[in-house]
């Protein structure tokens, strides 16, 4: 009598995914990589311990933005800036990095040159407005926000199109960050005293 075939049915190998697409959703990947990502926001100030630096994040990505940033179907990836230049790695955070910094201020305007784009309560909306015309500029572009000082939370941040395998490029857009006060110093008002100054007759008097 025939024996029947009992040999295990191979797994059926996946589909390859089409180019361009990635197998987590932005919202999916954001829920997943929630651990590896950690507390970084954008714009924060942070130290690795395991590279002894100080950085900041310059773009948090995830799902077809991380592949767009680093190249592979990573779920996520991060772009810092620190003293070396700008970098986009998928490192996860690690329980003795630190917080430096946390952009802590009332109001954030963007504006492109001389032109203020309007006043925002978080930098969240602050960048969405600026993304949105950048999206409207450049369908598909890909922007991370880059500071005039890296370890000053304080730091304007400048919109540059990031470009994979090469360096982001300035589009002019800028979120300067506003502090508001929370009282009134007469003392700010006042103007300085004036320098006295005393005139000396240098003319000979012979």
């Amino acid at each position: 009598m025939e024996r029947p075939n009992t040999a295990p049915t191979p797994p059926t190998p996946p589909k390859p995914t089409p180019t361009g697409q990635t197998r987590l959703s932005a919202d999916e990947a954001r829920r997943i990589f929630a651990t590896e990502v950690g507390p970084r926001v954008i714009g924060g100030i942070y130290h690795s311990a395991y590279w002894d630096t100080v950085y900041r994040v310059a773009g948090i990505h995830y799902g077809p933005d991380a592949l767009a940033a680093i190249g592979w179907d990573a779920g996520r990836a991060i772009t810092i800036q620190d003293a070396r230049g700008v970098h986009t790695h998928c490192t996860a955070w690690e329980k003795n990095d630190k917080t430096v910094a946390l952009p802590a201020v009332t109001v954030y305007r963007p504006s492109h040159g001389a032109l203020p784009l309007g006043h925002y309560s978080t930098p969240e909306a602050a960048r969405h407005h600026i993304a949105d015309l950048l999206a409207c500029e450049e369908p598909g572009a890909l922007a991370v926000w880059l500071a005039d000082d890296l370890e000053d939370p304080f730091s304007p941040v400048e919109a540059s199109r990031f470009g994979r395998g090469g360096e982001p490029e300035p589009t002019g857009y800028v979120i300067t960050p506003l502090t508001i006060a929370d009282h009134y110093d007469p003392a700010a008002d006042k103007p300085e005293k004036p320098v006295s100054r005393v005139r000396i007759n240098l003319r000979d008097k012979s």
